[in-house]
């Protein structure tokens, strides 16, 4: 008898289990049409803060990714296509916002003064804490304004450190975590009386004098031999115990191949703010 009763009681625990997922399920369609219907920002979010799992979320993200996409072309600023990118990074159109994006970079970067960029800081996050870097556009003005050019890109968001020598320097802003990688393009050396000391930002290059794009070290002690030969434009301001972290960190050592002294773990640029950019002339 108590069995006959067990099964009883199952079956209608599996009825009641099914009744509410049908109830849900109906619940969950009924709100995606309503933001359908709606067809806004507000509406999407609304549905998926209520089914974060719901059957529908793939698609109510797409809509998301779209109505964020109408709204930073309506609006048309490097900062609209920045958060965009930021939110959406591999959506269907985001090559488009990320030409835009440098776009509109390319104009604001022409408008700059000497006078601008000198009040302004680039902040380097990384997962060891804050580099904070001050410029100095009178003596590599073309340098200072390609690396704030590649941060407000946003080229150098989850970028990596591709080299490291304990005590002696730290080599970053490789896209990809190529050690030859760069943004497809090269620009000139601006040869200075700034000494590579510690604390010094230059920028990476190969072979050829003017091979520089994207990658820069920072030196950790004084490396005379690279005066005059490598294009100093920046100082860390603070964070230089940042810099040491990020050098000590485990790597090939200098007989690595195919690359001596690479991190043995990817040591990310997690993102590049350029601080004090709407300062006035």
């Amino acid at each position: 008898m108590q069995l006959k009763q067990l099964a009883v009681v199952q079956r209608m625990l599996r009825v009641l289990v099914l009744a509410l997922a049908l109830t849900l399920g109906s619940c969950d369609n009924r709100a995606f049409r309503q933001a359908e219907k709606e067809n806004t920002i507000q509406a999407f979010e609304k549905y998926l803060q209520k089914y974060p799992h719901g059957k529908h979320q793939q698609a109510a993200n797409g809509h998301l990714a779209q109505l964020h996409f109408q709204e930073a072309s309506r609006v048309r600023t490097v900062e609209s296509y920045r958060e965009y990118l930021r939110r959406y990074p591999t959506s269907v159109v985001a090559p488009v916002a990320r030409q835009t994006l440098n776009e509109l970079v390319d104009v604001e970067i022409k408008t700059l003064t000497d006078s601008q960029i000198e009040k302004m800081r680039a902040l380097l996050q990384t997962d060891f804490g804050t580099i904070k870097l001050k410029f100095f556009p009178q003596k590599a003005p073309n340098t200072c304004r390609n690396f704030i050019k590649l941060a407000r890109s946003l080229f150098y968001d989850n970028s990596q450190f591709v080299l490291i020598v304990p005590g002696v320097l730290v080599q970053g802003g490789a896209p990809t975590g190529d050690p030859r990688g760069g943004p497809g393009y090269f620009i000139k050396r601006e040869i200075n009386d700034l000494p590579n000391q510690t604390g010094s930002v230059g920028m990476v290059r190969w072979e050829h004098p003017d091979s520089a794009g994207s990658q820069f070290y920072i030196c950790l002690r004084r490396l005379a031999q690279r005066d005059g030969q490598y294009t100093v434009f920046a100082q860390v301001e603070e964070g230089i115990e940042v810099v040491e972290a990020l050098s000590d960190q485990e790597n090939t050592g200098p007989d690595g191949e195919p690359y001596p002294w690479k991190p043995l773990k990817p040591l990310y640029i997690r993102s590049v703010e350029i601080q004090g950019f709407d300062v006035e002339p």
